[in-house]
């Protein structure tokens, strides 16, 4: 099996901005519960477009995929199947409008109300439009719970959210409102008036992605980032320390040959020590760049004057434990496949 990154969430992941090398990785996210949880059911989601999120919910599982295989196998507990010897469980929840805010306004546009061709207009005019405004918010809370225990294994809260204007001249006023007594309308849910469904499907159309990257690993591709700031003014003055930050991303292997060559020159200088650490990540070897960012972090303490890491250094050595950990996860996830995938029948019971 081939070499996995895994990484902890999309938050560890550097702006393109940000001096590095890019790599191929496979991001493993932190709730580990669910990730492990690959065999599952849908039930019921309460709430506004309920039916049809399960609905999706449940495409959305189907598809997740991994390395082009399945992450997930539906069970139909309702249907009496039990697995046997795996953790599984099922998702269900509760959809909510947060917000629902609509406004009416006029504005006047110039029109052609007479035409001498297809695309020669004689005459325009001015003309006064009604336009509709409509902003609607919802969360999506989905609970995955174990079969059998009946304990809540993964428990988020997702949010998604939806717009619409349009503006014509034929226009029925407060159709998005609610007339009060002075004669005026109260608009959205202060006037007690419901978004559209088109709207909150299309909100909560937005919370199924997130909740796919936070259940199921998947490729992507990472940063193993630079620090671009040196701590020793010597180092600071060298003109290759900057070349070398510079060339990560268009000439990886001439840089990381410059950060050997500085490492040998500055041993302490924790700015080359996570530079060549970044460099060992890049390559596959997280054993090696978790080193070289451990010792980074010390030498950082050393030169802070607080005895502490700088958050640069800091950071990188606890994302580094978590790719490592993910790892862990991923590797004995994918090794055990053949427990939970179905094994084809041998070629005499085929034919039986």
């Amino acid at each position: 099996m081939r070499a996995f990154i895994a990484i902890s969430g999309l938050a560890a992941l550097a702006a393109c901005s940000t001096p590095g090398i890019d790599y191929s990785a496979a991001i493993v996210p932190p709730h580990t519960a669910a990730v492990e949880t690959r065999t599952v059911d849908v039930g019921r989601f309460d709430g506004p477009g309920g039916n049809w999120y399960a609905s999706q919910f449940e495409a959305m599982l189907v598809n997740a995929s991994f390395d082009g295989q399945p992450w997930f196998k539906i069970a139909r507990y309702s249907d009496g199947y039990v697995p046997q010897g795996q953790r599984a469980g099922i998702y269900e929840g509760i959809t909510n409008i947060e917000s629902y805010e609509a406004e009416e306004y006029s504005r006047t546009v110039s029109k052609c109300v007479e035409w001498d061709g297809a695309f020669d207009c004689e005459h325009r005019e001015d003309v006064e439009e009604i336009c509709l405004r409509e902003e609607v918010e919802v969360s999506v809370n989905p609970r995955l719970v174990e079969y059998g225990s009946g304990r809540v294994l993964f428990s988020q809260t997702y949010y998604g959210s939806d717009s619409y204007e349009s503006c014509d001249e034929v226009y029925w006023r407060g159709r998005r409102g609610k007339k009060h007594h002075g004669g005026g309308y109260s608009y959205g849910l202060i006037g007690g008036v419901q978004p559209p469904r088109d709207m909150v499907i299309d909100a909560l159309s937005d919370t199924l992605h997130q909740i796919r990257n936070d259940i199921a690993p998947r490729n992507t591709t990472a940063r193993a980032t630079f620090v671009d700031e040196t701590l020793d003014p010597v180092l600071g003055a060298d003109p290759r320390f900057e070349q070398a930050v510079k060339a990560g991303r268009d000439a990886p292997f001439e840089s990381c040959a410059t950060w050997r060559a500085l490492k040998d020159q500055y041993p302490n200088a924790p700015a080359v020590t996570h530079n060549l650490g970044a460099c060992y990540e890049s390559s596959g070897d997280f054993l090696g760049a978790h080193t070289l960012y451990a010792e980074a972090a010390e030498q950082s303490a050393a030169m802070s004057g607080t005895g502490q890491p700088m958050k640069d250094y800091s950071q990188s050595l606890a994302r580094m434990a978590s790719y490592r950990t993910g790892l862990q996860l991923l590797d004995r996830l994918v090794r055990s496949e053949d427990e939970w995938m179905a094994v084809p029948p041998a070629e005499s019971e085929a034919g039986s």
